[in-house]
């Protein structure tokens, strides 16, 4: 294993200090600044440690060839973000499979004295919140009580992945199906504004349809039994003449 400083004077003999080694120092020299002056906890420390090393270890655009499906949930290294982005490592629910990019959800331990507006469908149906409650007993790929971020999709290579937990979501759920409604009303307020617009207009269209099938079948039934007098008085009529 080549060591940076060891790396650093490779580099520079062979190629000098060029501005791209230039800004490749800089960076260091602040990250290391940030760690002497303990901008960072040892627990974060380790893990943006780990998330450079799979970086640079899984970068190489060698694509991992496995089959990802919407509802499963896998364990992914988000890397380093900025605040309130998911970083590091991290459960994360598949909405959406795009070639090799992946749509992911955030999961991430619910604290009941941190978290105290969270949705869930049948606890709290009425929340606002961006937090989705999971509860531990009806799911398989948590260990405690988690909690979807909604607000915070991500779009992730599948060379994040790390590993996949068991249990799934199925996309012919309810359940999934209120996930994925939700998401888009959090993420897309306006377009989701119009879309149950355009579904209740649409409701009203078809009960107005189902209206008018009704009164046609009345008038036709009405238009039936008129004929059916017409031909009972006709029939009289010539019985009448002879």
């Amino acid at each position: 294993m080549v060591s940076a400083i060891s790396f650093y004077f490779f580099y520079y003999s062979f190629f000098g200090r060029s501005p791209t080694m230039n800004e490749y120092l800089k960076a260091q020299n602040k990250t290391n600044e940030s760690i002497i002056n303990l901008h960072f906890s040892e627990d974060e420390l380790a893990r943006f440690s780990k998330s450079d090393y799979r970086w640079a270890e899984n970068s190489p655009g060698i694509f991992r060839q496995r089959e990802v499906k919407k509802g499963e949930v896998y364990q992914f290294e988000f890397g380093k973000n900025y605040c309130p982005e998911m970083s590091y490592e991290h459960r994360g629910l598949v909405i959406g499979v795009r070639n090799k990019l992946l749509l992911v959800l955030p999961i991430f331990s619910y604290l009941p004295d941190k978290h105290t507006d969270v949705y869930h469908p049948i606890d709290c149906p009425d929340s606002k919140s961006d937090l989705y409650l999971l509860r531990k007993q009806d799911y398989g790929f948590i260990e405690h009580d988690s909690v979807l971020k909604l607000n915070d999709l991500r779009t992730v290579s599948v060379n994040r992945i790390l590993y996949q937990h068991k249990g799934r979501i199925m996309p012919s759920s309810e359940e999934y199906k209120n996930i994925e409604l939700l998401t888009f009303h959090k993420l897309f307020p306006s377009l989701y504004h119009d879309y149950q617009a355009t579904l209740e207009n649409n409701k009203a269209l078809s009960n107005q349809l189902n209206s008018e099938h009704e009164r046609m079948k009345s008038l036709e039934a009405e238009l039936l039994h008129l004929k059916e007098m017409a031909a009972s008085s006709d029939n009289s009529e010539q019985s009448d003449t002879f």
